[in-house]
């Protein structure tokens, strides 16, 4: 029997009385709606056990060798299936003549903010890395990223933002915020210039210490950056990251010389300071540094590792560097340590090429601004690039105002298309194997979520890159540094696509951060 409250007024019972009858009769009806939808969902998921199925493509992956035409079946972020069988998904992608691949790593992506993650997304990243500069402090880098971004991301602990809080009373600066940074730099004396003393160094090596045990990927240091750095200094810090297990991403100091052997001596430094401490290294473009010494500090590189160092390195594939036109690399005698003379310069702006007095007051006007640097040798960069040993790494910015260098956004498809497809400098195997597994490797000693990583494997994380071999290409040059890579027309991110049909899909934020787990390197 229905109730009405009989102090209420007739039309108003009434009312009462007609909607209890309705609910009571909708109850039934809807329950059994809500059974039929439940019923439904499990009869696809029985139907379709997986999220996405990747189907009629050829996978590769450079652990197993795995090379062939296959279906992979995804589910929860992880590959559950990789046959030959066919396979039910709810999302189904054909990648008839494409390739599948593990995603892209890129241990050198500076500019970690949401331009930089699209483009690195549509030139098939899907985990990019700021380990030579790093971040401080740890933490607020990665809060102000989880659950925010498209791609996997991390950072090491930075060398620069230690001296920066130590000795001048300031975190290093947000890049991206260019007045910010051209204070920051003005003030470069203090905090680069200035040797460190006793004190203010075990205080530093206190703040690194807990920030890698907070998950920072290691410590990324910048010598040729900061001029006051001392020997034992770098010693000191090398010492500590050999004591939590993480290593050391490093830009080696200015040489003193472009004369032959000139950059080596710098190279020397670090390897010996790996070997004293037994520190994981990895040097950071051994291109930009090495310029015509490059073979030989590869020589030397291959040697150390044949003698049980364990040592790294990376290229990008452009004959330009970029930095700030502030930064210390650009000191006096830059043109004698380079070989270089200022009409190597590009604004990139203007795409003008600088003369002495443009670069004066560049160089006062706006430091932080980046500058396309015209230096490497194209015979090292080609060199570098088919070495065995090297990994890919963009170094590629932030793209302030929509200038940059164009390595932020072509580096992998230039690979693949100039170095593999046109010139086949590298197999397709090599390259993807410079771009997903060496990376993959360099850090799963110590962050061991990359054990998942790099790999398309049966229970891999679901990080893949699914290209057209060819098409696949760079459009990004200097003057155009921001356009988007062509002929990778999906990229997954833990299971989720990022890009389909070669766009960014808005409001895909699977990334998730890659930490450091010092205990267990330990």
């Amino acid at each position: 029997m229905f109730m009405t409250d009989p102090a209420a007024p007739h039309g108003a019972r009434i009312r009462s009385f007609l909607l209890a009858i309705l609910a009571a009769v909708a109850a039934p009806v809807l329950a059994a709606a809500q059974a039929q939808t439940a019923a439904k969902a499990q009869a696809e998921t029985r139907t379709a056990p997986y999220a996405v199925v990747i189907a009629n493509g050829r996978v590769m992956d450079p652990e197993t060798g795995l090379d062939q035409i296959a279906n992979v079946g995804i589910a929860d972020g992880v590959i559950r299936r990789i046959t030959s069988e066919p396979l039910a998904g709810r999302t189904v992608i054909d990648a008839k003549g494409l390739v599948v691949s593990p995603g892209f790593i890129d241990l050198h992506a500076h500019g970690q903010v949401k331009i930089a993650y699209e483009l690195r997304a549509r030139d098939g990243v899907t985990t990019a890395l700021e380990l030579e500069s790093g971040v401080y402090p740890i933490a607020p880098f990665y809060a102000a990223r989880e659950g925010r971004a498209p791609i996997n991301f991390g950072a090491s602990v930075s060398h620069q933002g230690i001296r920066q809080w130590v000795l001048a009373g300031f975190g290093q600066p947000d890049r991206v915020d260019r007045a910010a940074s051209d204070a920051a730099l003005r003030l470069k004396s203090v905090w680069a210039e200035s040797p460190m003393k006793e004190p203010d160094l075990a205080r530093a090596l206190d703040l690194f210490s807990a920030e890698a045990v907070a998950g920072g990927l290691g410590r990324g240091f910048m010598p040729e950056y900061l001029p006051g750095t001392s020997r034992i200094e770098a010693l000191r810090f090398m010492e500590r990251a050999a004591s939590l297990g993480v290593p050391v991403f490093t830009h080696v100091r200015a040489s003193n010389t472009a004369e032959p052997g000139g950059q080596l001596e710098m190279m020397q430094e670090v390897i010996a300071n790996a070997a004293a401490t037994g520190v994981p290294l990895h040097i950071c473009h051994v291109t930009s540094k090495g310029l015509n010494d490059t073979a030989v500090i590869l020589e030397v590189i291959a040697g150390a590792r044949r003698n049980g160092l364990d040592i790294t390195t990376e290229a990008y594939p452009y004959t330009a560097g970029s930095t700030a036109i502030g930064n210390a690399l650009f000191n006096d005698g830059w043109q004698q340590r380079f070989g270089a003379a200022f009409s190597d310069i590009e604004w990139p702006a203007t795409g003008e090429r600088l003369t002495a007095e443009t670069f004066a007051r560049y160089r006062q006007e706006q430091p932080s601004t980046s500058v396309i640097f015209h230096v490497i040798p194209e015979r090292a960069m080609d060199f570098a690039i088919a070495h065995p040993l090297v990994m890919i790494a963009s170094d590629g910015g932030a793209y302030v105002g929509g200038y940059g260098h164009p390595r932020g956004a072509g580096t992998n498809a230039r690979v693949l298309g100039t170095y593999v497809r046109e010139r086949k400098v590298l197999t397709l195997m090599d390259a993807l194997r410079k771009m997903t597994l060496m990376p993959a490797q360099r850090l799963e000693k110590f962050a061991p979520v990359m054990r998942r990583k790099g790999r398309l494997q049966e229970g891999m994380d679901a990080d893949i890159t699914i290209f057209d071999p060819q098409t696949v290409t760079d459009r990004a040059g200097y003057g155009k540094p921001t356009l988007p890579s062509e002929g990778i027309p999906y990229v997954l991110v833990n299971g989720v696509p990022v890009v389909s049909n070669s766009q960014i899909v808005p409001d895909a934020l699977p990334g998730r951060g890659i930490r450091a787990d010092v205990a267990a390197s330990r």
